[in-house]
């Protein structure tokens, strides 16, 4: 069974690349512009990857309360969905 699983993967995996290659060949051929504007996404597209959801959370509630991991800690905003998930809330001594 885990071959069938394996061999669905792959196929897929193969489809995501020749449609990747598809883009690519058509943005190298037009050039220019587009072809920026093509490699600027993807560069994007691996950016957004290394970002984990904690990091997310931190950077918003860092410019929520402009930096200062104080009121981070001591976040008042309950309404926020991301209150419960934001950091620093455990003890810095502990």
């Amino acid at each position: 069974m885990p071959r069938v699983i394996s061999a669905e993967i792959q196929a897929k995996g193969a489809v995501a690349l020749a449609q990747w290659r598809r883009r690519k060949a058509i943005a190298v051929r037009k050039g220019g512009k587009f072809l920026a504007k093509w490699e600027e996404e993807e560069r994007i597209k691996r950016e957004q990857k290394k970002v984990t959801p904690m990091m997310a959370i931190k950077s918003f509630c860092n410019g929520c309360v402009g930096g200062i991991r104080a009121d981070i800690k001591n976040c008042t905003a309950t309404h926020c969905p991301l209150f419960i998930y934001r950091p620093y809330q455990k003890d810095d001594n502990a």
